[in-house]
């Protein structure tokens, strides 16, 4: 009896490390605090020190810009190509529209599927764009380039429809007869810029 007891607690000791699950990990960013002192990070990435007992601090935590900024910094190679790239004649991009991609340059009229929430008139930024170059040198996005490179610009020409299409369905041996008519709606977009930024 005592054998068989030994070799259980040996096996449990063997197992369990195994049969342990998997623990969460949580990446979001916690305020590091003791019981009797607290350390927030500011903007200025200076560490202050309140001495509280009771609650944690339940202001809003604020971090080194650098890292949490929206304003994207470059290398100064990136900012060297997009210079060359600047000094070119004519540009041209492959812009996502609706799921569609077209191949652009200034003044082009692009046709896409209807956008419902624009007007004649309307003059639109064009932000999805996964590739922008020229003659020599062109510039891929992994999917997208970045905003800060460029300024993309459309004005919306005319909204019409398509032709008057007929689909007529049938079954055999069923009388089953099917009508659908159909005009698809589209909206034509002329490009009004298109440019690269100066990056400071």
């Amino acid at each position: 009896m005592k054998n068989f007891l030994s070799i259980l607690h040996i096996s449990k000791m063997v197992i369990s490390p195994f049969l342990r699950m998997p623990q969460h990990i949580n990446n979001m960013p916690k305020a590091v605090y003791s019981s009797t002192t607290y350390k927030l990070i500011t903007s200025t990435t200076t560490t202050t020190t309140t001495t509280d007992t009771t609650d944690p601090p339940s202001s809003s935590y604020s971090f080194s810009l650098s890292k949490y900024s929206h304003i994207p910094s470059f290398s100064i190679a990136t900012k060297d190509y997009l210079n060359r790239l600047r000094e070119q004649l004519h540009f041209y991009a492959v812009v996502e529209i609706r799921s569609q991609k077209f191949l652009i340059t200034k003044n082009d009229l692009v046709i896409t599927h209807r956008l419902s929430d624009v007007d004649i008139g309307d003059e639109i930024k064009l932000n999805r764009v996964t590739e922008i170059g020229s003659k020599d040198y062109t510039i891929k996005g992994q999917p997208l380039v970045s905003e800060a490179f460029y300024s993309i610009k459309a004005t919306v020409v005319e909204q019409p429809k398509g032709p008057f299409i007929e689909i007529f369905k049938k079954k055999r041996r069923n009388r089953h007869k099917k009508r659908v008519t159909h005009k698809q709606t589209y909206t034509i977009l002329r490009i009004s810029e298109v440019e690269i930024n100066k990056l400071n």
